[in-house]
């Protein structure tokens, strides 16, 4: 067996508040991840080794070259890894760094955009293209070299605005195909991320999908990792803080969620973000910097 090479993490905190940058090269404990969103974006790129990764409602291989443009608040993990090898780069970045350094032609944020019913994306580049573009990841900024920093970060978005184009060009390599399915419960969470205003009742999936609650019940955690029940919990909980950015109130917002009650709403909300909807807002509308303690 081929042993794993020395774990090295590089994070850049130094130069913004607004991005992060993880260079991680080891053996993913499986039992260690878990399933996790952020308030800012995700570039995810493999630059070696295989693994199968959950992002939102997906299950599939990500192999050297593949690129996750993982939107803020969208579910995922990496399930489990096929090699004893895992290097992969995150680059964690808020929508106000994209924001700032567009143009009106120029749209870095472009990439996140909702295509479908997607807003994370899948990109296969070739491996070898991708560690070009990543060179620049370990070449930290000196505050003895004059404009360092700004070419670093010149570097970064060059490499977001190739991901973009290619995007928007549709040139790139198809993604692998997913490589765990289950098609009724792929179905069930598109019905359930369609209707969240629904209670969205075991008893509910019966009647839509004519299958029992305990096969259910089964096959969701062997699936998603979550019960029924706390999957669905928490993907209410997450379109919450979506329409609370678009009504500003959370008297308006817990009904549309499917809370029957507005004190049961506080209490999971709080409970689930560490803060009320009214301190999200605040937080949310002071374009808070990215606050991340370690490489996932």
């Amino acid at each position: 067996m081929v042993q794993p090479k020395e774990k090295r993490y590089y994070v850049n905190t130094m130069l913004s508040d607004h991005y992060e940058i993880y260079h991680v090269k080891d053996n993913v404990n499986n039992e260690k991840t878990v399933y996790h969103y952020h308030d800012f974006y995700e570039v995810h790129a493999t630059l070696e080794g295989v693994a199968t990764f959950f992002l939102d409602n997906r299950q599939f291989d990500i192999v050297p070259g593949t690129v996750l443009l993982i939107h803020y608040n969208d579910l995922h993990r990496i399930l489990k890894q096929s090699t004893d090898y895992f290097e992969r780069v995150y680059i964690f970045i808020t929508p106000k760094f994209l924001q700032d350094r567009s143009t009106e032609w120029t749209k870095l944020e472009a990439c996140f955009q909702q295509v479908g019913e997607q807003r994370s994306k899948v990109l296969q580049l070739k491996p070898e293209k991708l560690h070009e573009l990543l060179q620049f990841v370990d070449e930290k900024p000196s505050q003895e070299m004059y404009g360092s920093d700004i070419l670093y970060e010149q570097q970064l978005v060059n490499y977001l605005m190739y991901l973009n184009q290619l995007i928007e060009e549709d040139e790139q390599e198809k993604p692998t195909l997913p490589a765990i399915q289950n098609e009724r419960i792929v179905e069930m969470i598109h019905y359930i991320t369609k209707n969240l205003s629904h209670p969205l009742s075991l008893e509910e999936m019966e009647q839509n999908f004519y299958v029992s609650k305990y096969y259910i019940t089964r096959e969701f955690k062997k699936y998603t990792g979550f019960t029924f029940h706390q999957f669905v919990l928490k993907k209410k909980l997450l379109y919450s803080k979506q329409l609370l950015k678009q009504y500003k109130s959370s008297s308006e917002v817990y009904s549309k969620c499917g809370f029957n009650s507005y004190a049961h709403f506080l209490k999971t909300f709080k409970k689930e973000f560490g803060m009320t909807p009214k301190e999200f807002l605040k937080h949310a509308n002071e374009n808070p910097p990215i606050q991340f303690t370690e490489p996932h």
